[in-house]
């Protein structure tokens, strides 16, 4: 038995890497006026970046002298294999943010909600669909489980105003708020939005134990959940967690802890019969050592893996984001050598052909054996499909 298992095991591990892994790591750097410096000198990564669940897109805030304040980028594939990363404009202002999970939309602080599509095309003459959510200083939000054409819900999650009155804090810690409004789509191809709840103040039943203030607020790609970092914890450790928003959308149920602090920790997506993974930048402990740079929690294992590539000299942006098909994408400045000229762009790493978990599966191959062995050309393709309809743009494009 044990024999025709590990026969088995074997073949399933010879098909997937029969269809072709991507590479470990592919380095994308920024053409045309994107990489043209400031007047300082420099290219700039931008301050903050979300990554589309296919890859594809990233939305970048602070795009630099010769851009629009916020530009989505299109990571390209060119005719040699090589990929690079070109800019449209956008109207948006500051943090804007798109609806995570389907990217179905991109909104502006002020709530104005538009196709990505309709961005690509346009740019900044693209026309909004709606207006609703949360507003304000870097808000995040996110598609909910089960929309159909005439139910669609988004649930936004505020960047917390600190004082309790309306008024921002600075420094951007305060009681939580999320809001949910319905939004459906006409026949004609544009959206509406048709309900708005009330805004529910967040987490008062977690002030004996980790307080009801948080900074740092990131919601998953499903909308069930959300990372932050609590700021009068009971048990005095400054760390980033995981929540559930409760039934009544008020209550917040502690799900994980990161056990370190981070910048912000992203979610990814919840792979069948498993917990959605999140990556951050930080230092965090990776075989008794501390390593700084971009790492993945994941949540199943209850372990922390680097994901830096050691061969490159890396500067990494600090708000890294993963692909529906379990890649890794984040902005950085690098080097080929300690002399060489430095690049500015993204980095795509896969996650399964790190070599910290190549070192893990050699270790505990037991824990490791739900690993997949790597992404394939195949799932990034099933992604890129399905996105690209949901864009309402052809793949070519």
């Amino acid at each position: 038995m044990k024999l025709l298992l590990t026969s088995l095991t074997l073949l399933l591990i010879t098909i997937e890497v029969s269809a072709k892994c991507v590479p470990a790591n592919e380095y994308v750097p920024f053409v045309g006026v994107a990489a043209k410096p400031n007047s300082d000198g420099t290219v700039p990564v931008g301050m903050y970046s979300r990554i589309s669940p296919d890859g594809r897109y990233v939305m970048r805030s602070f795009s630099g002298d010769s851009l629009s304040t916020v530009t989505l980028m299109e990571i390209v594939k060119q005719s040699d294999g090589t990929k690079v990363a070109q800019a449209y404009e956008t109207d948006f202002n500051n943090e804007a943010f798109p609806i995570q999970g389907t990217w179905r939309f991109l909104s502006d602080v002020d709530g104005s909600h538009y196709r990505l599509g309709d961005l690509v095309r346009n740019q900044k003459r693209a026309k909004r669909q709606f207006k609703g959510g949360i507003s304000g200083f870097y808000t995040a939000a996110a598609e909910m489980p089960g929309a159909t054409d005439q139910n669609i819900q988004i649930r936004s999650l505020s960047w917390p105003n600190g004082n309790g009155n309306g008024l921002q804090d600075q420094q951007g810690t305060g009681q939580l708020t999320n809001e949910i409004i319905t939004v459906k789509k006409n026949p004609d191809g544009s959206y509406d939005k048709t309900d708005t709840s009330k805004i529910f103040y967040m987490c008062d039943n977690l002030r004996k134990t980790d307080g009801s203030m948080f900074s740092l607020p990131m919601i998953s790609t499903n909308g069930l959940e959300f990372s932050a970092l609590p700021q009068n914890p009971q048990d005095h450790r400054m760390t980033m967690r995981i929540y559930k928003f409760g039934a009544d959308n008020k209550e917040c149920e502690p799900a994980d802890d990161l056990r370190v602090p981070a910048s912000k920790a992203i979610f990814g997506f919840a792979q069948t019969g498993k917990k959605a993974p999140l990556v951050y930048l930080s230092n965090a402990v990776v075989n008794n050592a501390a390593v700084y740079g971009i790492h993945l929690y994941d949540r199943d294992l209850g372990r922390t893996f680097f994901l830096g590539d050691r061969s490159k000299f890396i500067t990494a942006d600090a708000f890294p984001g993963m692909t529906k098909d379990g890649r890794v994408v984040y902005g950085a400045k690098w080097k080929d050598c300690s002399n060489c000229a430095e690049k500015t762009g993204y980095i795509i790493t896969d996650f399964y052909q790190s070599e910290d978990v190549r070192r893990f599966r050699q270790s505990n191959p037991d824990q490791a054996k739900n690993l997949k062995q790597c992404v394939t050309e195949e799932d990034v393709a099933k992604v890129e499909a399905e996105q690209a309809a949901m864009y309402g743009l052809s793949q070519s494009k």
